[in-house]
Order: C-alpha cells, then structure tokens, then sequence
C-alpha cells in the first residue's frame, strides 16, 4: 500500500504568521508554489494557499504589504506521514481541501496534494491498463463452429462465395469453412 510519505511534496516554501502577504506571495512565487506552510514560533500552525489569498486576502481590500499571513491563512489539516494515501484522500474530500500538511509526530515534514494523490492513483490504473493491453493473446482459440480446429489469423481479408468481405480469422480445419 502507498504511503503518504512516499508521494508528499517536502520542499514546501514556509513562512512566518507575522509575515506580510507580500513578502510571502514573494517566496511562493520564487519556488514556484500555490501556497506555503505558515509557522508559528517554529511550529506549523496554517497554510496560505492560492485560495486562501482568493477567499480571505482579496475581500478584505488592502495592499498585500499591510496585511499578516497570520489574518489570512488558511486550517492547518493534519495526516501522518505513515498514512496510506487512500486514508488522506478521504480526509481531503470530508474537509474540502486541496491539500493536507504532512508530519511525524510534531514535525511538519511538508504536504500532500490532491494531485501528488491523483496523480498516484492514475499512475496504477493507468500501469494495469497497459500490463493488461500488452497482455499476449491466446495461441490458440479453439473454432466455434467445429470444435476440433484452432482459429488462426489470416494474411489479409477473405472475401466469401457471395463476394461479402469477411474478417481476419479462420479455421485451421481444412473441413471447416468458418471465417470471421
């Protein structure tokens, strides 16, 4: 089973509850994050997300240098590391987020997304789609109409008596005329 440690983003920008918007939009934007984990005296206590700054920054109509993180951040929704990554789907979808900050024991070790989960869930479907696509088929495929010779495929389209084009199948029973 997937572990949430084994999918989670670990380079999540953080920044300071006392911390501008500004400064922190500033630090997201450099390493390229919708979002960052807010600390607190050292301690994980929200995130400032891309909805976050949508929902609770732009209602507020002031300039991103006069506003603190700590107004506008988002819950901090917590999952142990050790979690399956089907257990943090669900926790994702009971509260709505799109994201849930990872840690072993008190320490935040960053975060897993809906999409590091999709994308690890469309990672498996999408692998047994192709194990079963690639899958060989049957040597031998028994005929349906005389039971006692093998279906095999024919180097091109047959045409029967009646000049209908038929499939790419034959019976491999000389006495046999089935052709799909």
């Amino acid at each position: 089973m997937v572990k949430v440690r084994d999918v989670m983003s670990t380079d999540v920008p953080q920044v300071d509850y006392s911390a501008t918007v500004l400064e922190a939009c500033k630090i997201m934007n450099s390493k390229k994050f919708s979002g960052a984990i807010v600390l607190h005296s050292g301690k994980a206590v929200g995130m400032l997300t891309d909805r976050a700054l949508l929902r609770r920054f732009v209602s507020l109509d002031k300039r991103p240098d006069e506003v603190k993180v700590g107004e506008v951040m988002a819950p901090l929704i917590r999952v142990d590391a050790k979690a399956s990554t089907k257990e943090a789907a669900k926790i994702i979808v009971r509260h709505n987020f799109s994201r849930l900050a990872v840690f072993d024991g008190d320490k935040c070790l960053g975060w897993v997304s809906l999409t590091d989960l999709a994308k690890e869930a469309s990672k498996k479907t999408l692998l047994d789609a192709l194990l079963r696509h690639n899958a060989p088929e049957s040597d031998e495929v028994l005929c349906p109409k005389c039971r006692k010779g093998i279906l095999e495929k024919s180097a091109g389209w047959l045409v029967n008596e009646r000049r209908e084009v038929l499939g790419g199948w034959k019976c491999s029973n000389p006495a046999c005329n089935y052709v799909t």
